[in-house]
C-alpha cells in the first residue's frame, strides 16, 4: 500500500517528474517502490562507507555493528552448509539480500516513506535471483545428475517425484516472494487505516511496536531459505 503522502514522490513531482507511476519507461523507473528501492540502496552504501572510513583493531560503533553481521551470517551459513568454501559463494548474495531487506522493511516505519518490499515486484526480482541461483549452483555441482533431486529415493517412482517436486520447487516462487509482500503489505495497511481513522499519534503506536519485530523477522526468513536451498541443490541427492 502506497502512503497518501510519500516524500520522494511529492519531490520528484515538484521537479516535473512522474512520481507514482505509469506506462512510459520513465514513469515506470521511478514508480514509488523502485524510488524507495534506490533509496534503500544508497543507505545500505552509505551504512558501509561509514563502517569502513576508519577501520580499527578494536571495532566500535558502525564497524562493529557491521562485524557482528558479517561475522555472524558467516558463521550460520558455514553451520548450515557445513563448508565455508560453499558459503563463501553464496555469502554475497545472501549478505545483499539480508541488508537491503532489512533496511528497506524499516523503512515503511518512517511517516512519509514506504517499504518497497510492500510491492510484489520487488520481492519477485529478489526470489527469482535466489531461485536461478540455487539450481544453478546444483547444476554446477552435479551436472545432469542434478536432475536425480527431484526423482525421489524409489526409481519407480521418480516420474510421479518428478512430477511432484517440479511443482514443489515452483511453489518456492510462490511462498518467498508473497510471504515478504503480504507481511510488509499488511503493515502498511493496517497503518495507513490506523493514521486515517484514529490519528497520527497513539493509535499506531502497538502496529509500529509490532512492525519492528515483523521488519526483522521477514528478513530473516529470506536469508534462512535460500541458504537452505542452496544447501539442498549443493548436497548429494539421496
Amino acid at each position: 500500500m502506497e502512503h497518501p503522502l510519500l516524500f520522494l514522490s511529492i519531490l520528484l513531482n515538484a521537479l516535473g517528474l512522474p512520481a507514482h507511476g505509469g506506462t512510459t519507461p520513465l514513469a515506470e523507473v521511478l514508480a514509488p517502490h523502485m524510488q524507495y528501492s534506490y533509496l534503500a540502496m544508497i543507505i545500505c552504501l552509505i551504512l558501509a562507507k561509514v563502517a569502513t572510513s576508519r577501520m580499527e583493531m578494536i571495532p566500535r560503533g558502525m564497524q562493529n555493528v557491521m562485524e557482528a553481521f558479517v561475522g555472524g551470517l558467516e558463521d550460520f551459513m558455514v553451520e548450515q552448509l557445513g563448508d565455508r568454501r560453499k558459503a563463501r559463494m553464496i555469502y554475497p548474495m545472501i549478505a545483499t539480500f539480508g541488508y537491503v531487506i532489512l533496511v528497506s522493511n524499516y523503512m515503511g516505519l518512517v511517516p512519509g516513506f514506504m517499504s518497497p518490499t510492500a510491492n510484489i515486484n520487488v520481492t519477485l526480482a529478489y526470489t527469482l535471483i535466489a531461485i536461478v541461483t540455487y539450481h544453478a549452483l546444483g547444476i554446477r555441482f552435479h551436472g545432469f545428475k542434478y536432475i536425480k533431486h527431484f526423482m525421489g529415493p524409489i526409481p519407480v517412482m521418480a516420474p510421479f517425484f518428478l512430477i511432484v517436486e517440479t511443482f514443489s520447487h515452483l511453489g518456492r516462487i510462490a511462498s518467498l516472494s508473497i510471504r515478504l509482500f503480504g507481511n510488509m503489505m499488511s503493515k502498511e495497511m493496517l497503518l495507513g487505516l490506523l493514521f486515517m481513522m484514529a490519528g497520527p499519534y497513539l493509535a499506531p503506536l502497538p502496529i509500529m511496536l509490532l512492525g519492528t519485530l515483523v521488519c526483522l523477522l521477514q528478513a530473516f526468513i529470506f536469508v534462512v531459505l535460500p541458504v537452505t536451498y542452496c544447501a539442498e541443490a549443493m548436497g548429494e541427492a539421496h
